[in-house]
């Protein structure tokens, strides 16, 4: 009797996923299943990790040194793609084929190990068992059309000298990236938003190539350059890319790419946003949903133009209103100061709590008051309420500050500050219920 030896697995570049990116589901067999380990804690070696590194702990428990068991296993191919150049692991399904069980096991992380696929499992699967492997293709064919509407967005861009520095994709349902040495013109926005749609309308065929001895700079440093694959992606005639990702196998299955906002960053470099395919229809549709609402508060048609009117209208009420508070408060401030330094004429102390108004209308209240208590005995400014943060201001001269400062501190349990002179001043992390009324108290037993 013969004895049994494992099929060779594929090696990343030549799976199945990457040969047929549209194919569903694979019936294949387990070459290996080892249980993870998680490594003892590495002292930090001061080298910062590149993108190109590989990291066999990705995807479980962020930071849980006590992760439940996950397993670690190698199929004799695969058609799910295991995150790298640039793209998302995939997420799917594995079901044994054998009598053990047919339940569906869940795959949310694929990884690249060397040229090993390896994907992170919650059961162990013996070595040898049949296995039909299903792709979450709703999530895949998501992050083909980004991928390769970054490939052909930076096509186009490359030909307007904004070459791609570099690219992040989102998350499904969230924004993707590139980054370009400057930012571009309205008049450019424009172009490439037509011409990035005009070619997907060409429906360009896009194919992925192996050509034998051609290599890649952008290979990551721990992929074996003599015994993997290196993969080219070919759209049309316009442009040709090693990547090892999933890619559409024609321009017209993108849909569409949509440019969004532009954030500067190091210098003269930018970020560009985009979206692409369904993703790009989603986000554009609560877009218009959100204006719809907006215009709904501001009792206005939804027409863009309308909504841009009445929220610029709202900014001005807003505007105007701050205005108008600022000056009440400082009127408010004045009357309160007057009031203060009327009391202090028979007084040595004088308490004053505002709930609401913060550390800015107790400045305000300070200014006023400020060149005369400092001969006339002291002041304690308070706000906040109960529950709340708050301020607390402590001013007159220089002796009896000090000493109203500790007496604050000991009536008031999250109060810290600092001051020498004749001011104190604090911060009230949280109001504990009856602090306020014992502070006033202090303030005015003295």
């Amino acid at each position: 009797m013969g004895t049994f030896a494992a099929p060779t697995p594929a090696i990343v570049g030549a799976l199945k996923c990457q040969k047929d990116s549209y194919l569903q589901t694979l019936d294949t067999e387990v070459v290996s299943c080892e249980e993870y380990i998680a490594p003892k804690t590495a002292q930090p070696s001061g080298k910062l990790k590149t993108k190109k590194s590989t990291d066999p702990t990705k995807g479980l428990a962020d930071g849980d040194s006590n992760p439940s068991k996950t397993y670690l296993i190698e199929f004799a191919d695969s058609v799910l793609f295991p995150e790298g150049g640039g793209q998302h692991t995939d997420h799917g399904s594995i079901t044994t084929m054998n009598n053990e069980s047919n339940d569906s096991i869940p795959i949310t992380n694929i990884q690249r190990h060397g040229l090993r696929c390896i994907h992170f499992s919650p059961v162990p699967i013996s070595s040898g068992t049949p296995v039909r492997q299903n792709v979450d293709f709703t999530r895949r064919w998501d992050l083909m059309q980004q991928h390769t509407g970054q490939h052909l967005l930076s096509a186009i861009m490359d030909c307007m000298d904004l070459p791609t520095i570099g690219w992040s994709m989102g998350q499904p349902g969230e924004m993707n990236y590139v980054e370009l040495p400057r930012k571009p013109s309205d008049d450019e926005m424009k172009t490439i938003q037509e011409q990035c749609n005009e070619k997907i309308r060409d429906s360009m065929p896009i194919t992925a190539e192996t050509p034998e001895g051609r290599g890649s700079d952008s290979l990551p440093e721990d992929y074996d350059r003599e015994k993997g694959v290196v993969r080219f992606i070919k759209i049309g005639d316009m442009d040709y890319n090693a990547c090892c990702g999933t890619h559409l196998k024609q321009s017209s299955h993108i849909g569409l790419i949509l440019l969004h906002h532009m954030q500067s960053i190091r210098g003269t470099n930018c970020r560009l946003f985009f979206t692409a395919g369904d993703r790009a229809i989603k986000m554009a549709t609560e877009s218009i949903n959100s204006l719809r609402s907006i215009a709904v508060s501001l009792s206005s048609s939804s027409a863009p133009a309308d909504v841009a009117a009445g929220v610029q209208r709202l900014g001005d009420q807003v505007s105007e209103a701050r205005k108008k508070e600022k000056k009440m408060l400082a009127e408010i401030a004045k009357f309160e100061g007057e009031r203060i330094m009327s009391y202090l004429q028979g007084h040595q102390t004088a308490f004053l709590h505002r709930a609401t108004d913060g550390l800015d209308f107790i400045n305000l209240v300070v200014f006023e008051i400020k060149d005369v208590v400092k001969d006339h005995g002291v002041v304690v400014l308070s706000s906040g309420e109960v529950k709340t943060p708050g301020s607390i201001v402590v001013i007159g001269k220089p002796g009896l500050v000090e000493s109203m400062a500790t007496k604050v501190k000991e009536v008031v349990s999250t109060a810290k500050g600092g001051g020498k002179g004749e001011k104190w001043q604090g911060k009230v992390t949280e109001w504990q219920k009856g602090e306020i009324e014992a502070l006033k108290a202090t303030a005015e037993a003295e």
